[in-house]
């Protein structure tokens, strides 16, 4: 029988005896002091010794053996368990672990990009209305205190004929529409969509589109964001989902405090864009309009906003850069819309 060389101590005091293991049949045989102890293999515990340190054979009895030959006790006792072998190995392996760091970065940026949208697309339908709507006083409160609005300079009769239009293009909504003009010359001229049914639109717009139908249009697109929820998607995705959990049950104490500021930064993606002006589109025929109002607007704001720009500029710093292009929007789907009226 092959022994192999090893410390054995008693588990009750730190001194040391030298003994010599063996194995027979289906259990491991110790020798010391010139007597045999033999203990089931089943009752015997292997710990992995980390770099020069020797294995240790944990008894059931509460003795321990050191075995420095670790190569020879493995292939006595019949290994290790594939956990513990697992373990080892990162243990030994500089390599294993880098890799196992790099596959960790990359399965969560792909729950980044991908998972978390899924996921905030779920759960933003389950979030009732009333939470939403408090999560755009919220945000307007935020607007108004950061100073990026102000109150609206111009008269409330534009404003009161706007809201009418929106709601008779939307008769069937779950929400009840609320515009509310501010002044805003930081942002210029813009509007845009808070959860709830709230579209703000800035007196810069309206000072540059006085057309009636082309700002119905331009609210069309907004609710098209609002009934698909892409800023409540949007912001639940980049504050995450334990958040999107206590909007669910109408605990938005927590969310009210972070979810605003995650609002009034929301960028949408190109598909939520093309979402929206989709929706648009549908709505403005329904109601007897030309879909091409919602590409004479954006040309408009276009054109003041960046008077040298091309039809295709969409350069990083460009105010259309999360838009999909002017042009492509001004030929709703592959419609040849007349020229932009003056």
């Amino acid at each position: 029988m092959v022994t192999i060389k090893a410390l054995w101590r008693d588990g009750k005091t730190p001194q040391a005896q030298a003994a010599n293991v063996g194995r027979i049949d289906d259990e491991l045989l110790l020798l010391r002091d010139g007597r045999q102890y033999r203990y089931p293999l089943a009752d015997i515990r292997l710990e992995a010794g980390v770099a020069d340190l020797p294995d240790t054979l944990q008894l059931p009895d509460g003795g321990t053996l050191e075995v420095a030959d670790r190569i020879a006790i493995r292939r006595l006792i019949g290994g290790l368990s594939w956990g513990d072998r697992s373990g080892h190995w990162l243990q030994q392996s500089w390599r294993a672990l880098a890799g196992l760091a790099l596959l960790a970065s990359v399965v969560l940026w792909l729950g980044y990009r991908h998972l978390l949208p899924l996921a905030a697309g779920a759960l933003a339908p389950l979030v009732p209305v009333p939470v939403e709507q408090a999560l755009a006083d919220s945000t307007l409160q935020w607007l108004d205190r950061s100073g990026a609005t102000g109150p609206s300079r111009l008269g409330e009769a534009r404003r009161a004929r706007l809201q009418q239009q929106l709601q008779a293009l939307l008769p069937d909504s779950r929400y009840r529409y609320r515009l509310l003009l501010r002044d805003a010359t930081v942002i210029g001229p813009n509007a845009f969509a808070l959860p709830g049914g709230t579209i703000i639109v800035t007196d810069q717009l309206l000072a540059l589109i006085r057309r009636d139908d082309e700002l119905l249009a331009i609210l069309a697109h907004e609710a098209g964001h609002v009934e698909a929820r892409h800023g409540l998607r949007s912001a639940l995705q980049s504050s995450g989902l334990l958040l999107a959990l206590s909007l669910i049950t109408g605990d938005a104490s927590s969310a009210l405090l972070v979810l605003p500021v995650s609002l009034a930064n929301a960028d949408y993606s190109r598909a939520h864009e093309r979402e929206a002006d989709r929706f648009a589109y549908a709505r403005l025929r329904a109601h007897g309009l030309s879909p091409c109002l919602l590409g004479y607007s954006l040309q408009r704001i276009e054109a003041a906003t960046h008077p040298q720009a091309t039809t295709d500029d969409n350069t990083p710093g460009s105010w259309f850069a999360s838009h999909p292009d002017t042009a492509e929007r001004s030929q709703p789907d592959g419609l040849r819309c007349p020229p932009r009226p003056d």
